[in-house]
């Protein structure tokens, strides 16, 4: 009787050994944004970026979906082979120094003397599933501060929402890059229209002896 116990878990030993399963890893697809002409009224002062934050559940390293607002699930299989807060922070990066609006843009305001700082939080970064309905929606916030008041120059807040064509993994992290895209590129645009009026009108404030405009919630 005990060899014929060994000799069963040894076949299921055996079985699962054939049968183990490996996590497939994904990045978002973000290439880089076409250059833009400089502002016709010349580039305001280097800009530093700080890395974006996000949720840590958001961050720790597995695809997340969601059933219904209250629930957060997590796909054991599939995983981020890179943060993907980092490849949106990189994005947007790469998109400030497409449009020229500032005269040098670094990476973060360590070793540097930047006349603003741009920091930012991805909010969402997942897929809502809504019975036999699947969608990916990504929310991205960002703020630009006046790095020596730390005065708040903009700040806007951008979501996109896709649908999953395909029923399939792949489709999912397609459409979340298509949404981290075009989130991001709204707040480029957002920026671009908004921050030189802004800083502007900063400037004929202060001109006049009354405080800077904007608000000083900063996001550390």
């Amino acid at each position: 009787m005990k060899c014929q116990v060994a000799m069963f878990v040894g076949a299921l030993v055996l079985a699962g050994c054939g049968s183990v399963r490996y996590p497939k890893t994904y990045t978002l697809n973000l290439p880089l944004p076409p250059s833009r002409p400089s502002p016709s009224n010349g580039a305001l002062g280097p800009v530093a970026i700080r890395e974006f934050r996000c949720p840590e559940y958001l961050c720790e390293g597995r695809l997340v979906y969601r059933s219904s607002p209250e629930e957060i699930g997590f796909y054991e299989y599939h995983r981020w082979a890179a943060d993907p807060r980092k490849a949106i922070t990189q994005y947007v990066e790469d998109g400030l120094r497409a449009q020229s609006l500032f005269k040098s843009v670094g990476a973060n305001e360590h070793g540097s003397d930047p006349s603003y700082l741009l920091t930012g939080s991805v909010e969402r970064l997942e897929e809502v599933d809504q019975g036999h309905d699947v969608r990916v929606v990504c929310t991205i916030a960002a703020q630009l501060l006046d790095a020596r008041t730390q005065s708040v120059v903009w700040i806007s807040r951008a979501s996109e929402t896709v649908q999953v064509e395909k029923r399939d993994m792949a489709s999912v992290v397609s459409s979340l890059s298509a949404a981290a895209r075009t989130a991001a590129d709204r707040l480029l645009k957002s920026m671009s229209a908004e921050v030189p009026a802004n800083i502007a009108l900063t400037r004929i404030e202060r001109g006049f002896g009354q405080p800077a405009s904007g608000r000083t919630d900063v996001w550390r």
